[in-house]
């Protein structure tokens, strides 16, 4: 039988003379390396990025980077399996020249320098940006849920805890009875009484432990606690149900794919997060106007308004109370608003005046008496007062309104966006859970995995000799 041979394994001079033979000329390792070769890992901040004179000399920063960005890129985030691919791994051994860090180094470099990290997603932004590979015309927001390290079952809510103690306080009950119990029969006391007094214990060391935890929620202000991972929060997260983790926020440029700015926050809900990372967004790409878009979930009118005085320009569909009445009566849109004179007009031609308003609902509210002498009273209301309520930012809403209105594929634009860049992050790059604990180590996972999302996005738009050559 014929096949192909293999060479002899006692053969020598098999693998290329130099390093730089091992990986092709086109091959997007050498985008990684001559990306982060040219970062400022001192004005970055990077943890060992100056050295003393004296001691041992550390690993440049720069160089476990280039090994974080590959192994993220490929699915490995273990800091022990990127020390196996340090010996093993041809590219790696290219990337690193050789090198070998231990994995308590590389876990090290990432624990301490999540700030520094994001700085680099910045740092890409702003190359892209200067050489325009990036436009920054309109900008889509989105956020998600990836899981903490710790199990959801380590969590603890306010309810749970209630339900906690109750079972403590009956086990006390219980261990008490059966000593008083055993105080009147014909047992060995002694060897009850030690019985007893032994779980007595456990129970109050439990009792203690369930008064430090309410402790902690009541210095954070939370309703939950996970006894591993504190800052980590339950939350609700599409098909998944609830999961304990992080709400991760991102901005994605609609026409490049790039995420130009992220955020790692520990808040369920979206509503507070339309203005920072719009902010982040126009910051990121250094623009005087920009344009966002987002869903529902982050409907604000105060934070719109803010946007708006800032040259942003927001697409977001209203999440508000609008005071209609049934069917059969006039709606508020049937009401002109005067700004000048701060009223209505109804369809009978009569003014509602300014009445009151509500801090709860944000809403100021305009009304008529009188109405039981109206000839269309039967279309607009029963009683003889008619109420019309406008919302305190209700020119930020009317905006947002009128740009989805000329622009009905704007939320499709949106979808296309946001949607890609979290499925390369959870199914490639394997980023559905964070491996470090905390909201710190939480962060700088987010922005390894960005980094490294970014790189490859224009790797496949761009190609790796242009941006080679831009690279210098």
């Amino acid at each position: 039988m014929r096949h192909v041979d293999g060479e002899s394994r006692s053969q020598g001079n098999l693998l290329p003379d130099t390093l730089d033979d091992y990986v092709a000329e086109d091959h997007p390792v050498r985008v990684i390396d001559a990306f982060i070769d040219n970062l400022d890992v001192v004005d970055l901040g990077f943890s060992k990025a100056t050295t003393k004179a004296t001691g041992r000399k550390p690993y440049n920063p720069a160089d476990l980077l280039k090994l974080y960005v590959y192994g993220y890129l490929n699915q490995v985030r273990s800091s022990r399996r990127l020390e196996k691919e340090c010996h093993r791994n041809l590219e790696v051994i290219w990337l690193m020249k050789r090198l070998s860090p231990d994995f308590k180094t590389i876990a090290d470099f990432r624990k301490e320098n999540a700030p520094a990290i994001k700085g680099a997603c910045q740092a890409f932004i702003q190359f892209c940006r200067q050489t325009e590979l990036l436009t920054g015309r309109l900008v889509a927001i989105d956020g998600s849920k990836f899981k903490a390290a710790a199990s959801k079952d380590r969590a603890l809510t306010r309810k749970q805890l209630l339900e906690r103690r109750k079972r403590v306080e009956r086990l006390v009950d219980m261990y008490l009875s059966q000593l008083a119990k055993a105080d009147g029969e014909d047992v060995n006391i002694e060897m009850e009484s030690n019985r007893v007094q032994r779980a007595l214990e456990r129970l109050e060391a439990e009792g203690v432990q369930l008064d430090d935890i309410e402790s902690e929620m009541d210095e954070r202000e939370n309703n939950q606690h996970c006894t591993t991972e504190p800052e980590a929060k339950l939350m609700r997260s599409g098909r998944e149900g609830t999961v304990l983790g992080y709400n991760v926020q991102t901005a994605v440029d609609a026409d490049s794919g790039l995420i130009v700015h992220h955020e790692v926050t520990d808040r369920s809900a979206d509503t507070q997060d339309l203005q920072p990372m719009a902010e982040g967004a126009k910051d990121a790409l250094a623009a005087d106007n920009l344009a966002v878009v987002a869903d529902a979930g982050y409907s604000n009118g105060e934070q719109q308004a803010a946007c708006e005085a800032q040259g942003i320009e927001v697409a977001v569909p209203s999440r508000r109370a609008v005071n209609n009445q049934s069917s059969e009566f006039f709606q508020k849109s049937e009401f002109h608003y005067d700004v000048e004179r701060n009223s209505f007009t109804c369809p009978a031609g009569e003014e509602l005046r300014y009445t009151t308003y509500s801090s709860k609902d944000k809403m100021y509210l305009y009304s008529r008496t009188g109405c039981n002498g109206c000839a269309l009273q039967s279309k607009c209301t029963k009683a003889d007062r008619r109420w019309v309520s406008r919302h305190f930012h209700e020119e930020a809403f009317a905006l947002s309104e009128a740009r989805l209105a000329e622009n009905p594929g704007l939320m499709g634009v949106r979808m296309a966006a946001v949607e890609r860049p979290f499925a390369v992050l959870k199914q490639i790059m394997g980023l559905r859970r964070f491996l470090c604990r905390g909201m710190e180590g939480a962060k700088a996972e987010m922005g390894l995995g960005i980094l490294s999302y970014n790189l490859a996005r224009m790797v496949n738009e761009v190609g790796v000799p242009r941006l080679l050559a831009v690279m210098g």
